[in-house]
C-alpha cells in the first residue's frame, strides 16, 4: 500500500501512509484506537476507497473497489467484530456465499463435510458443526470465524483482526500455529493486536500507527516491550506500565460464595471478595470462570449454594437485584450486553444512576444539567473527552466505549464490580487507564472482581489469583512472587509435565 491517505470531512484518517507485506512473514500492525489502522484495513478489504494511494499485489497495480474485489485478489480479513449470521448453523456460515450445489440446489450434506474438514483443519474437534451459532461461546465464534477464511477464500494475503482477545492461552497458541503454516505456505499474514507479547513471540516484522501517520517499522531483532510502547504512545514504556498501588490485604468482606454449584459443571465453590482488593479468577476457556462471575451478578440458571452481597445472603434473583445491592457488571461482549449503541455516551453512563440526576427523590424528573454536571466528572475521570459525550456510543472507538461502561459503575459507586475482560478489544493506552481506574475503585473500598485470559494483565493487576479447573478452585496464587509458567501450570490442573508443550506453539497440533 503506497502513500494511503483518506479523508472524512473534518478530519484526515490516514496522511501518506506505506505498508509493505511481504509473502512468508508475519507483519504486525500496531496503534492506538484511532490511530488510522481499522481505517486502513478497510481500503484493503474494499470497505472504504482510499483519497489518494494505490495498492500492489505481486508488484502489480490493482483496484480494490469492493468486498468481492478483495476476495477475487486474495485478500482474506478476520474481522474482530465477527461476521457470522447467528440464526445459521456453523456449517452454513462457513460455506456461505461458496455453497456447494448439486442440480442447482444447494448440497446440505457436502456443506456440513465441508464444515467438518475446515475446522478439523485448524484443530477445533468441539464444536458441532449443525449447532447455531447463537448458542455459541465468543472464543468458539472467533474459531469458526477463522475456519471459515482460511478454508474458503484460501488467500494470499490474510488480515487478523484482534483474533486473541477471546481466546484463551491454548487457543492463542493453536492460532500462533495456524499463522505460523500459513507464513510458511508465503502467505502474507497482518496480525493486529493491542497484546504486545504476543507481537513479539510471532511477528517477523511490524508498523506502528499514530494520528494516522507510520512512526516506526521494526524489525525482530530490533523490537522490545519497550520499544513498541514509546512509539505506540510517544513515551518511555516503563513509564506506562509502572503499577502505582498495590493492596496490602484486604478489608470487609463485601460479597462471598460458599458451596456454589452451577448445572452440573460447577461445584463447591468458595470465594470471598474484600473491599480493597482486585481478585482475578482464571481458568481455561469453559473451566467456570465466567459463570459464577456472572452468577454473583444474578445472571446464572440452576445455582445451587449461597451468595452474600454486602451482607444480604440468598442468591441474586436478577442483575437488577445485584444492581440494588451494590454490584456491576462489566460484559465480555460489550457490543451485545453492556452497550446501547444508539443512546449517547452520557446517556450509556448515567443509566444506571438515575436517582442521582432526577429532580428529588418526589419529583422523578431527569435534571439534564444535574446529569451533565455528574457524567462529565466521571468523564473526565475516566479519560473521555468532553466533546464525546452527546455523541452516540456506537461511534467512540473500542476503548472510549469500555472506558463508558466503567465510568457506569464509578458514577453508580458501586462497592462491587465484576469485570469479564476488561481490555479487550482496547489498545494500550485506554489498558492502563482502565487499570489506573480499576485500582481507583478499589482504593475507595470497593471490591473488584476480574475474569481475564491475558495472564500479564492477571499477574500484574491482581492482588489475589484465583484459578479454577473443572469447575472448582484448584489453587489460590500471590501475583507478587507467581510467574506466567506457574499461573498456566495452575489452569492446567497442576500437573507436571502438560506445561512445557503448551509454551511451544509448534507443539500445538
Amino acid at each position: 500500500m503506497r502513500s494511503i491517505t483518506k479523508r472524512f470531512p473534518g478530519t484526515v484518517a490516514l496522511d501518506g501512509v506505506d505498508l509493505d507485506v511481504d509473502g512468508g512473514t508475519i507483519h504486525g500492525l500496531l496503534g492506538e484506537n484511532g490511530a488510522g489502522k481499522s481505517t486502513l484495513l478497510k481500503i484493503l478489504a474494499g470497505d472504504y476507497r482510499a483519497t489518494e494511494g494505490s495498492i500492489e499485489i505481486a508488484g502489480e497495480p490493482v483496484e480494490i473497489d469492493s468486498p468481492r474485489a478483495a476476495r477475487e485478489h486474495g485478500i482474506g480479513i478476520v474481522y474482530q467484530e465477527l461476521s457470522l449470521l447467528p440464526n445459521l448453523t456453523v456449517a452454513q456460515n462457513i460455506s456461505l456465499g461458496f455453497e456447494p450445489s448439486r442440480l442447482g440446489r444447494i448440497a446440505s450434506g457436502r456443506v456440513s463435510e465441508l464444515a467438518e474438514r475446515a475446522l478439523d483443519a485448524i484443530g477445533v474437534a468441539t464444536v458441532d458443526p449443525e449447532r447455531q451459532v447463537a448458542e455459541l461461546s465468543l472464543a468458539e465464534r472467533q474459531l469458526v470465524e477463522i475456519a471459515r477464511v482460511l478454508t474458503i477464500q484460501r488467500p494470499r494475503v490474510i488480515v487478523f483482526d484482534e483474533p486473541t482477545t477471546a481466546l484463551n492461552h491454548h487457543d492463542v497458541l493453536r492460532l500462533f500455529t495456524i499463522m505460523s503454516r500459513l507464513r510458511d505456505d508465503g502467505v502474507g499474514v497482518i496480525f493486529v493486536s493491542h497484546r504486545y507479547r504476543e507481537v513479539l513471540e510471532i511477528c517477523d516484522v511490524s508498523t506502528v500507527l499514530r494520528n494516522g501517520r507510520v512512526v516506526g517499522r521494526v524489525e525482530r531483532g530490533e523490537a522490545s516491550l519497550g520499544r513498541l510502547v514509546e512509539l505506540t504512545l510517544g513515551q518511555k514504556g516503563e513509564t506506562v506500565f509502572a503499577r502505582r498501588w498495590r493492596a496490602d490485604g484486604g478489608g470487609e468482606v463485601v460479597a462471598s460464595a460458599r458451596g456454589l454449584s452451577i448445572g452440573s459443571r460447577i461445584h463447591g465453590i468458595d470465594l470471598e471478595l474484600r473491599r480493597g482488593e482486585i481478585v482475578s479468577l482464571c481458568g481455561l476457556l469453559g473451566m467456570g470462570q465466567t459463570e459464577v462471575a456472572r452468577a454473583l451478578i444474578g445472571d446464572g440458571r440452576d445455582i445451587d449454594g449461597s451468595i452474600t452481597i454486602r451482607g444480604v445472603a440468598g442468591v441474586p434473583r436478577s442483575p437488577r437485584s445485584a444492581v440494588r445491592l451494590g454490584a456491576g457488571l462489566i460484559p465480555e461482549d460489550r457490543q451485545a450486553e453492556g452497550l446501547f449503541p444508539d443512546m449517547s455516551v452520557r446517556a450509556n453512563i448515567s443509566i444506571s444512576s438515575l436517582r442521582r440526576i432526577v429532580l428529588s427523590p418526589l419529583v422523578r424528573i431527569i435534571s439534564w444539567a444535574r446529569e451533565r454536571r455528574l457524567v462529565g466528572e466521571v468523564g473526565e475521570r475516566t479519560g473521555i473527552a468532553a466533546r464525546a459525550l452527546p455523541r452516540p456510543v456506537r461511534t467512540l472507538s473500542g476503548g472510549n466505549q469500555q472506558k463508558s461502561l466503567l465510568a457506569r459503575w464509578l458514577l453508580r459507586r458501586c462497592d462491587l464490580l465484576i469485570c469479564i475482560e476488561p481490555t479487550r478489544g482496547v489498545d494500550v493506552g485506554a489498558k492502563v487507564e482502565i487499570y489506573r481506574r480499576l485500582e481507583d475503585l478499589a482504593c475507595g473500598g470497593a471490591a473488584v472482581l476480574i475474569v481475564s485470559t491475558d495472564l500479564p494483565e492477571v499477574l500484574g493487576l491482581s492482588d489475589r489469583i484465583v484459578v479454577l479447573y473443572r469447575g472448582t478452585v484448584t489453587a489460590e496464587l500471590d501475583p507478587r512472587v507467581a510467574s506466567e509458567q506457574e499461573l498456566l501450570l495452575a489452569m492446567q490442573g497442576g500437573v507436571e509435565g502438560e506445561i512445557s508443550g503448551l509454551l511451544e506453539p509448534e507443539a500445538v497440533s
